[in-house]
């Protein structure tokens, strides 16, 4: 089994930046086959900060910039692009970020959805290169422990990640025939969810009844909000927003959510007001996060009128991420507004 060398053994060729490559995916393969090389691609779009954050964070890291190169064909494809929505959808892309990797036949290895630190994100591609965690792993120990509900857990959510919602409902299913606790609770989210996504809500509803405290009632609760802010069902959106922090009445990111869109929908300010406030205490060890929600607060006061209150309040948002521009913009709409 291969893992990256952290010892001193030898100095690897040092990188400057992370080795893209502009090669298509046919010209990828070509390669792939003739030097032995996975195919690993970065599907982003330049508007989404966990996108963003894979960029300033883990692929500026030299273990990975050196642990990529010589592993993988690298490619960075842009969801934004038509090109790239078409060739995203065709690997029935859902999230981004997505991580995907191939072999030189077009064959899924694995993929990851999401933003991981650099120490996680080098041990994952460890994995990918010694096929460890991957979906093909999983169903070979599936094969001699069928009765293990932790491994069924473990091929859903490898089908779901893929998009092959019926594959994984099967093993969500097989979940639920075991005894441990939280494998069952979250199995029975996952399978409420893929009903939500046919529009049948009574299992998510049903789910979050039954699981006030859960993790994944708070993921529940965001896809419920969603849909009626999809719809613009106000009065059902706000229904689930004062549910959602009945449920979560300290949870930072649940206030400022609520805040947020009370200040869009121009209602509860006070009450808007009230919660963000606490938020920003609860967030004070975050500082991206502190100052976002400090321009939740500056933004309802200024929909409260005290305009120069929200003036003070954006400067505090600025001093702590003098680079976002947004925050400068905030603060240039509050002035013109005392004209």
């Amino acid at each position: 089994m291969y893992f990256f060398d952290f010892g001193q053994k030898k100095s690897p060729k040092k990188i400057e930046k992370f080795p893209w490559n502009d090669y298509t995916l046919d010209e990828a393969k070509k390669i792939s086959q003739s030097e032995g090389k996975l195919i690993m691609i970065d599907f982003y779009a330049d508007w989404w900060a966990a996108c963003k954050q894979l960029d300033t964070d883990t692929f500026i890291d030299e273990k990975i910039i050196s642990f990529c190169e010589e592993n993988f064909i690298n490619l960075k494809i842009n969801t934004d692009t038509e090109d790239g929505l078409k060739l995203f959808k065709k690997f029935n892309g859902t999230f981004l970020p997505t991580i995907l990797f191939l072999d030189s036949k077009e064959n899924e290895i694995d993929r990851f959805i999401g933003y991981y630190k650099p120490s996680d994100y080098l041990e994952k591609i460890n994995n990918v290169v010694n096929n460890v965690n991957t979906l093909d792993y999983f169903l070979t120990q599936y094969s001699l422990y069928s009765d293990s509900t932790s491994l069924a857990l473990k091929i859903g959510n490898k089908y779901l990640e893929r998009d092959k919602n019926d594959a994984a409902k099967v093993y969500f299913q097989d979940v639920l025939k075991g005894t441990n606790t939280k494998e069952f609770e979250e199995a029975t989210y996952k399978l409420a969810f893929l009903e939500y996504q046919n529009d049948n809500f009574n299992p998510l509803l049903n789910f979050i009844d039954n699981n006030p405290t859960s993790d994944y009632t708070y993921d529940a609760l965001r896809s419920i909000i969603r849909h009626y802010k999809g719809i613009s069902d106000t009065t059902s959106e706000i229904k689930y927003h004062l549910k959602f922090i009945d449920l979560f009445p300290m949870n930072a990111n649940a206030l400022n959510s609520y805040g947020w869109r009370m200040s869009e929908l121009e209602i509860n300010l006070d009450d808007a007001l009230e919660k963000t406030q606490l938020a920003i205490k609860l967030s004070s060890n975050d500082s991206n996060a502190h100052a976002d929600i400090i321009d939740t607060e500056a933004e309802i006061l200024w929909k409260l009128g005290r305009i120069e209150e929200a003036i003070i309040a954006i400067e505090k948002a600025i001093a702590i991420n003098p680079k976002k521009e947004y925050f400068k913009d905030q603060k240039e709409k509050f002035k013109k507004s005392l004209n």
